[in-house]
């Protein structure tokens, strides 16, 4: 899910620092080599890379540098609805630190209902943010097929489930790049 993405938003001409922390993968994409089958992303890895557009790290800590932070974590179930979140809590606690006001903070997981809230009153209570108006934190679920990210990414609507007045409004303008219908929607029906 992240490296499509990553290389989908650096082909419309942002920016973008990909976090990964297997060296594997890392040294795959450095040698321009999609490290698993997505139909169409051998040639935008390939444009991408020649773009100069995404640098790749192992470190959480460098995202700091970007104004949306989109995780897309594993999240396995326990039960009906209950995820294991310890890694979506590691990367916000290895973020807390280098988190700035104005920054938006963006679940692209599939999380259970009450995770986006959780996160935003987290960094609340850690950091003291006003989670809508310091620092934006939203839910934009990840609803593409395999095999199709490329197709549904600019067709799918986007459905963005933001905490606080302008969260919804902050992720919106950074997936509003892929042109499909933005839904906005809260957090927990995301």
């Amino acid at each position: 899910v992240g490296l499509p993405l990553a290389l989908s938003f650096a082909d419309r001409g942002l920016d973008v620092i990909g976090v990964e922390r297997e060296p594997a993968v890392l040294e795959q994409v450095a040698a321009g080599r999609m490290p698993y089958r997505e139909t169409g992303t051998q040639e935008l890895l390939e444009r991408v890379l020649a773009s100069d557009r995404l640098t790749t790290t192992r470190s959480v800590q460098d995202a700091a540098g970007a104004d949306h932070i989109v995780l897309t974590l594993g999240t396995p179930a326990h039960v009906h609805i209950e995820i294991d979140m310890s890694q979506i809590k590691q990367v916000v606690d290895d973020l807390l630190p280098v988190l700035r006001e104005g920054q938006s903070l963006i679940l692209r997981s599939t999380v259970a209902p009450g995770t986006t809230d959780f996160v935003a009153g987290y960094l609340a209570k850690q950091r003291g943010f006003d989670v809508g108006n310091d620092i934006y934190v939203a839910h934009a679920p990840e609803r593409i097929a395999e095999g199709r990210f490329l197709e549904e990414i600019v067709s799918l609507p986007c459905i963005i489930g933001g905490v606080g007045e302008g969260s919804g409004e902050r992720a919106a303008q950074l997936f509003e790049v892929f042109g499909a219908p933005i839904v906005q929607t809260t957090p927990v029906q995301a």
